[in-house]
């Protein structure tokens, strides 16, 4: 068995009678800016932050924008894997040319519309019924050059 001195820091005797009282060892608040790095200041200091801080503005603000592109673009290419795989848009618009159609067909002529095609082939005078059975007939009412439109069903 070692006999020793113990030796006790003379911070832990001082005030032992009071250790459990609470004592704030600070008397004003601490102003803390979390969002700046500490830089050196050449010139005037005023002009410097405000520069930094303008700097920085922009570089957060591009940094956006380029995630938002970003963003966009995996958007983007996300909705067309998605809409080939479940197969969105794969209705057939237009004339239907199977062998089974009827082979009255009308091919479409710069200028033309659906009202111009009902007056030409309709005989009573009022082409909106024709107007509308050859909407029905052909997919929609938007036509384009070259497009095979079935006259009658």
């Amino acid at each position: 068995m070692s006999t020793g001195t113990i030796v006790t820091p003379s911070w832990e005797n001082s005030d032992m009678e009071n250790i459990f009282e609470f004592k704030p060892v600070l008397t004003k608040p601490i102003e803390r800016d979390f969002g700046r790095v500490p830089s050196r200041k050449v010139g005037n200091p005023d002009t410097n932050d405000a520069r930094q801080v303008a700097s920085r503005d922009l570089v957060y603000v591009w940094r956006r924008i380029l995630v938002g592109l970003a963003l966009i673009c995996v958007g983007a290419l996300f909705w067309t894997v998605l809409s080939l795989v479940v197969g969105v848009g794969e209705k057939e618009v237009g004339a239907d040319l199977s062998s089974t159609a009827p082979r009255e067909i009308y091919i479409v002529a710069p200028g033309d519309t659906l009202w111009s095609i009902a007056t030409a082939i309709d005989s009573d005078g009022d082409p909106r019924d024709t107007v509308d059975r050859l909407a029905q007939l052909n997919g929609g009412s938007s036509i384009y050059v070259g497009q095979r439109l079935v006259l009658n069903s």
